[in-house]
């Protein structure tokens, strides 16, 4: 790495207490010629001679009024010369509009499960499904799962061959999907079919595909409307209204996104809504719909799912750094009376500081 350093040496004009009407002008004269070896300093001169009497140091130039300071200053003008408009604050926290995005009042376990490969890490994401399946079989008679798309459906393969899950009695829902045709090479339920649902015997009507040809308004209001008719038998509704699925799969995005809730996004904040419209996302295709961030942390599970060495980085951010509220939105993930999980290989974990994580003032508001 090349470095370039610039020596300044102490200044030869006196600092004095202003309080004499006389004007002494300091300024920068041309530097000597260099040392060899050395870099060049900067000399500083004085015009007059210092007669030991009190002085005003004046910098010239250094203003940006060619006509002098101007008699209306600081709040009331601002740089162009216009006079700033009359604060109406009526005083601190009275009738203020809260920023989108706050810091959360509640705390949320998280498990990290840590694999040697990512074989091994499939494997145990098979296992995850198997067993939230059998227990939601057992205790309603139906099994709500909710996958994302990226890199995750291609890790979804070992579960064609997992023992103990009753497809007919499986729900196959989309926390996100682009508002393209089913055979769209973006199409999450394309790349689900190929690597899942088309080896399995689920019922066609029981995996819920976006509709197509349709406005993202109006696909969004139809997907809403879809899981709105699902019994709260099989799919309950929590004390705000939201449904409750027994598990969702997420991936997370090199900018911390979940689902299509992308950093600092209107619809990253939404409190209301099951299924968002998202109509300009920062990652291509443009239109989507997106599972709102309460419906997410309904969920009675909700397992991350991030692998190999292009997702060591975000990882960390998210697990170590505490970013402003919405920056991140993996760190908005957090179920309410749910359960919270990463599943990680040594790749995607090698930046992390484990072995740290007790440290009371390295992480004061954490508990390992």
């Amino acid at each position: 790495m090349l470095q370039a350093h610039m020596q300044i040496p102490q200044q030869s004009c006196p600092a004095r207490r202003s309080i004499g009407s006389r004007t002494v002008r300091c300024q920068a004269s041309p530097a000597p010629p260099p040392t060899a070896g050395k870099p060049a300093a900067r000399v500083w001169t004085q015009e007059g001679a210092d007669d030991g009497k009190p002085f005003i140091n004046s910098i010239p130039n250094n203003g940006r009024w060619p006509n002098g300071i101007p008699p209306v200053m600081g709040s009331h003008l601002m740089a162009s010369g216009v006079i700033s408009p009359v604060s109406v604050s009526k005083g601190p926290g009275i009738d203020i509009t809260e920023h989108q995005f706050q810091y959360h009042d509640t705390e949320t376990d998280a498990v990290i499960e840590l694999y040697v490969t990512p074989e091994k890490a499939q494997a145990g994401l098979a296992v995850l499904v198997q067993e939230a399946a059998q227990a939601a079989v057992k205790a309603k008679g139906a099994f709500t799962l909710v996958l994302s798309g990226g890199s995750l459906p291609s890790l979804l393969t070992p579960l064609a061959s997992a023992k103990g899950i009753d497809w007919a009695k499986t729900h196959v829902f989309f926390v996100d999907e682009r508002n393209v045709a089913h055979t769209s090479a973006d199409s999450t339920f394309k790349a689900v079919q190929e690597a899942l649902t088309s080896k399995v015997p689920i019922p066609a009507e029981q995996v819920y595909a976006i509709a197509e040809n349709l406005p993202v308004e109006q696909a969004a209001i139809q997907y809403e409307g879809r899981l709105i008719s699902i019994p709260p038998a099989a799919l309950p509704r929590n004390a705000a209204g939201f449904p409750v699925f027994d598990l969702i799969l997420l991936g997370v995005g090199p900018d911390g996104h979940v689902a299509s809730l992308f950093p600092n996004r209107a619809e990253t904040s939404a409190t209301k809504g099951w299924i968002l419209p998202v109509k300009a996302s920062p990652k291509p295709p443009a239109e989507r719909i997106t599972f709102s961030m309460p419906v997410i942390n309904a969920a009675k599970e909700v397992a991350f799912v991030a692998l190999g060495p292009s997702k060591a980085e975000i990882v960390q951010r998210v697990l170590e750094v505490q970013a402003l509220p919405g920056a991140l939105p993996a760190q908005l993930v957090r179920p309410q009376g749910g359960k919270l999980r990463w599943l990680l290989d040594i790749a995607s974990a090698e930046t992390l500081d484990v072995a740290r994580w007790n440290e009371g003032k390295r992480w004061p508001r954490s508990a390992f």
